[in-house]
């Protein structure tokens, strides 16, 4: 996608004020010296309630703080209910918190970034410092986008502001360790879906390509390891920066249709992220052979895939690739699976893109129902 500079058109890049990234085993270490750096002494966490009650990561956090927690709210659940936000920004208004700590997958950190959203009334005052300490490889922490479900209506809506990225990330894979294998794998099947969708975006661009690409390469090499021998946090640590390179361009170059089905489909029918893109993601990249073929032949080499026969053969086998991968890993699945009808087909091909791409939504529904 990137082969020659005849290719390259103007563009511009967007880097979010994300200040650090501490990455590496025992990088939590780091978390008192940066809640010292802002002057924090009432740190509160948002968290989802398998991690409060049934792993020891909150007391290694508290550990690595170096103080007491102001509070802690552990009622954040899959996809982010909307209701479920509005009392953790409660929570840490009454707990008078001076800064914010998201542990866990996605939907604990997009919580977190409303939050801070909520609690500085949309920005009118100074937003709380909000430090993410990922344990999946959904990547949220590195998205200026947050996403919540209205549980009534089961419709995800989501905000877009670079304010709500928070100012420190942890990529410590030593925490990853407590994640299930299932949860792990399929977030790391997500943040293929961020670099394909990177490579693939009408709008992508070199560095981008560059970032994507061996985001694609360290996935397909690490991922199964990191599940077989889960101790191996060498593999888990270059899962997260896989993760991390996965989303660096999702500001500049946006995201595709995998991902807008899987936003209706994971809402909707109470899907994990992780899972949407397993369903969706290799159909959706057979369905841009025609208009991409040369980002899919950059991303089937990034997968290791050796590159030979005919241009379709060669683009094809980069979506055979994530259908190996997402095989191997046991994560195959159909959308009937989940209790979805074909009746649904025209309401998720309404929700998930343009009036101009209902068929071709309606196409790859069909073709993983």
């Amino acid at each position: 996608m990137s082969s020659t500079d005849a290719e390259i058109t103007t563009g511009e890049y967007t880097y979010l004020p994300i200040e650090r990234v501490h990455f590496g085993n025992g990088s939590i270490g780091k978390l008192q010296v940066e809640l010292n750096r802002v002057e924090s002494h009432k740190p509160f966490v948002i968290t989802g309630n398998t991690i409060a009650t049934k792993t020891d990561l909150l007391k290694r956090l508290e550990r690595a703080t170096g103080q007491a927690f102001a509070g802690v709210f552990s009622g954040i659940s899959q996809h982010a209910p909307e209701g479920k936000i509005r009392l953790a920004a409660k929570a840490a208004r009454d707990a008078n918190a001076d800064s914010l700590i998201s542990l866990g997958g996605g939907s604990p950190i997009d919580s977190t970034k409303i939050v801070v959203k909520e609690i500085s009334e949309n920005f009118d005052h100074p937003p709380l410092p909000h430090f993410a300490v990922p344990t999946t490889l959904s990547a949220a922490e590195f998205s200026h986008a947050a996403g919540m479900t209205d549980e009534m209506l089961r419709r995800k809506t989501g905000f877009r502001d670079v304010r709500m990225v928070p100012k420190v990330i942890f990529l410590d894979p030593e925490l990853t360790l407590p994640t299930p294998g299932w949860l792990w794998a399929s977030t790391g099947i997500r943040s293929v879906d961020h670099a394909v969708e990177a490579v693939l975006s009408r709008k992508h661009q070199p560095f981008v390509d560059a970032l994507a690409l061996e985001a694609i390469r360290k996935l397909f090499r690490n991922l199964k390891k990191s599940i077989k021998d889960p101790i191996d946090i060498q593999s888990r640590l270059s899962c997260q920066i896989a993760a991390w390179m996965s989303d660096a361009g999702a500001l500049s170059v946006g995201t595709g249709i995998s991902h807008s089905i899987g936003r209706v489909i994971g809402a909707t029918w109470n899907i994990p992220h992780g899972i949407t893109s397993c369903l969706t993601l290799a159909e959706v990249m057979r369905t841009e052979v025609k208009r991409y073929p040369q980002g899919l032949i950059s991303i089937a080499a990034a997968e290791g895939k050796t590159i030979k026969g005919s241009v379709e053969k060669a683009a094809l086998s980069a979506a055979d690739g994530v259908t190996e991968l997402v095989d191997e890993l046991g994560l195959s699945k159909r959308l009937r699976d989940y209790g979805i009808k074909r009746d649904d087909f025209p309401y998720i091909a309404r929700e998930a893109g343009s009036p101009e791409q209902t068929m071709e939504v309606v196409q790859i529904l069909e073709k993983i129902w």
